[in-house]
């Protein structure tokens, strides 16, 4: 079991990750300044302590920094919806392929048209995520997939929508658990019909 200080260090890691652009969770390999005596002054230790007992608490603190950056700690402690978060994030993580497969059907049945920006409007992709039709793992394996990311901040340099959407997609790439290989195979397979 976690104990609170280690929910701490990870919650401050997994935060700085997720809204510092300078921080690299991966890079840092979680390490933070933190420390014990700091923890100890701080009145919500208590929170910690609540979400260091959840089964898989390292995943439910990433789900929900994931869904929301600036959620605070009480909010991941004590609100259902926070569970909530984390279990349709564990079903798509358990079933990555599927899901994947299954979201592809939303897309043009013309691959590249699906990266095109044109006139300063949105990729169909893009839209796509923007409207909760496809998850942010599938946004982030297609842009992997296909490299547009590069295009896309070239042609929507300016636009403050994509480079929220950016930054997510970056930071939160490293972290889908995925074999890229049958990601490529089902792409191909499934624009090949």
């Amino acid at each position: 079991m976690m104990s609170a200080f280690e929910c701490y260090k990870e919650y401050v890691a997994l935060k700085n990750h997720f809204t510092r652009p300078s921080y690299d969770y991966h890079k840092y390999n979680g390490k933070t300044r933190s420390s014990l005596q700091s923890f100890e002054t701080r009145k919500d230790k208590l929170y910690f302590m609540k979400v260091a007992k959840h089964a898989d608490p390292i995943n439910y603190i990433l789900s929900n920094l994931v869904e929301n950056p600036k959620i605070w700690i009480k909010e991941i402690a004590f609100s259902p919806a926070s569970e909530e978060v984390y279990k349709n994030w564990l079903k798509r993580q358990q079933s990555l392929s599927y899901t994947f497969k299954t979201e592809l059907s939303k897309l043009n049945s013309k691959f590249n048209t699906n990266f095109i920006c044109e006139d300063n409007k949105h990729p169909i992709l893009l839209k796509l995520y923007l409207g909760k039709d496809i998850s942010l793992e599938t946004l982030c394996l297609l842009l992997e997939l296909s490299k547009a990311k590069k295009h896309w901040d070239s042609k929507m340099q300016y636009d403050l929508v994509w480079e929220d959407t950016r930054t997510k997609v970056e930071k939160y790439m490293p972290f889908i658990k995925v074999d890229k290989d049958k990601i490529k195979n089902i792409v191909l397979d499934y624009f090949s019909e």
